[in-house]
């Protein structure tokens, strides 16, 4: 049994793609110049964006207390987003909304990234502040960083 060299790991990034670890950059270095690359979109989602969402979710959830957990915030934008499916109740016979998931294996980065932008667009509109932005600054602040940076950082 032999060991299988990593894959190379890209990101799309303004202007074209980047490495997206140092590992990556290094097999990229040893390729000839020519070589072409088959890429496949990954479909799990990226972490950091994962992250930067439920500290959102949970700054919102303490700047305001309006729901009791960043779960239940998190289940009313889902609503709000229209990410729903229509179900048929047979005990109750009717109609009901469930929310989709947005579970690493269920959503894919991209719509995952759509989502993230249109209920951070629906909550300042109706709430009147960006928690993930404000999460990303306090974030900041506490390890003594630029928030700008931060940001851009992931």
């Amino acid at each position: 049994m032999s060991d299988k060299e990593p894959p190379i790991l890209l990101q799309k990034v303004p202007g074209g793609y980047a490495p997206y670890s140092a590992h990556s950059g290094d097999m990229l270095d040893g390729l000839v110049m020519g070589q072409v690359l088959t890429c496949t979109p990954r479909k799990g989602r990226t972490l950091p964006r994962n992250g930067a969402y439920w500290a959102g979710l949970q700054f919102a959830v303490k700047a305001t207390d309006a729901w009791p957990t960043p779960r239940h915030l998190h289940e009313d934008l889902k609503r709000l987003t229209g990410y729903v499916d229509f179900y048929h109740n047979p005990l109750t016979g009717r109609e009901e909304i469930r929310p989709q998931s947005t579970a690493f294996d269920q959503m894919p980065e991209s719509e995952f990234a759509a989502f993230f932008r249109l209920a951070q667009m629906k909550f300042v509109d109706r709430m009147g502040f960006d928690p993930w932005q404000e999460s990303a600054a306090e974030r900041a602040q506490q390890i003594g960083v630029d928030a700008e940076e931060l940001r851009r950082a992931g």
